[in-house]
């Protein structure tokens, strides 16, 4: 959760520094005369003031909004830009904070007799997905005589394309689980094809493929389990992903990588 927060926070300033930057490009050729704005019975009225020494102002008729919106839209950009100034130090310092004394990193400091002694509050992303692997469970049986496919970890699974996915898991930092139970909503214990890790986030998610998406009796019994797996929590794009083929178009990896890349590291 450490480093999650970490990206976060490095995430959010980049996108200040984009504000800022274009924030200064704007400004160069704004108008540099000032706004008074009023509401006059539930009207609003603007006065544009050439120097800082008046009071009211020039009222601004219909034909002088566009210079008026130029100036209210200065206003705003650079109270804007302020904000964005005072988060961005903010976000530097707590950035430098955390790198020098992490919460997480108190434990690793302690000499190991304390270790031995100590139960640590906060484990290492490590740790913890060696803890995850370590989960017993017990995972679909296969028929006898049925066709036999492994992945590259000797990991035995049941298509072609699954083989082809979890080579793709294991060429990423994405710890896998091949049909773990999962226990639905109504009780039913289905096992999905693969159960993953975003070690970043500490979040599981299921992946489930459909390999014959042009069969459909298949995709009729697979929709019911989509609909399971929905009233049980699980939303395509939260915590579920979902990739398809059919004969004529086969388990696109390119399509696999860019969902690995945005949810699960």
């Amino acid at each position: 959760m450490s480093r999650a927060l970490d990206i976060e926070l490095t995430k959010r300033d980049y996108e200040l520094v984009e504000i800022i930057t274009a924030i200064d490009e704007e400004i160069v050729n704004a108008p540099k005369e000032s706004l008074r704005a009023s509401t006059q019975r539930g009207k609003s009225q603007y006065y544009i003031r050439t120097k800082p020494s008046e009071r009211s102002g020039k009222y601004v008729r219909k034909g002088d909004l566009p210079r008026a919106a130029a100036i209210a839209q200065r206003d705003y950009d650079l109270a804007l830009r302020e904000a964005a100034l005072r988060e961005q130090a903010s976000i530097k310092e707590l950035l430098s904070i955390r790198e020098s004394d992490l919460p997480e990193d108190v434990f690793g400091k302690l000499i190991l007799p304390r270790q031995e002694l100590a139960v640590p509050h906060f484990i290492s992303d490590e740790e913890y997905v060696a803890q995850w692997l370590a989960e017993p469970y017990t995972p679909k049986p296969f028929e006898e005589g049925s066709p036999e496919y492994h992945s590259a970890d000797g990991t035995r699974v049941r298509s072609k394309s699954e083989a082809i996915l979890g080579d793709i898991f294991d060429s990423y930092p994405v710890p896998k689980k091949f049909e773990c139970p999962l226990k639905l909503y109504n009780g039913k214990i289905i096992h999905p094809d693969y159960t993953l890790l975003n070690v970043r986030e500490r979040k599981e998610f299921i992946w489930e493929h459909f390999g014959k998406a042009d069969d459909q009796s298949y995709m009729e019994y697979n929709i019911g389990r989509l609909n399971d797996l929905i009233r049980s929590g699980f939303y395509p794009g939260i915590n579920l992903i979902l990739t398809f083929e059919t004969k004529t178009r086969p388990l696109d990896t390119n399509i696999v990588r860019a969902l690995i890349k945005q949810f699960l590291i």
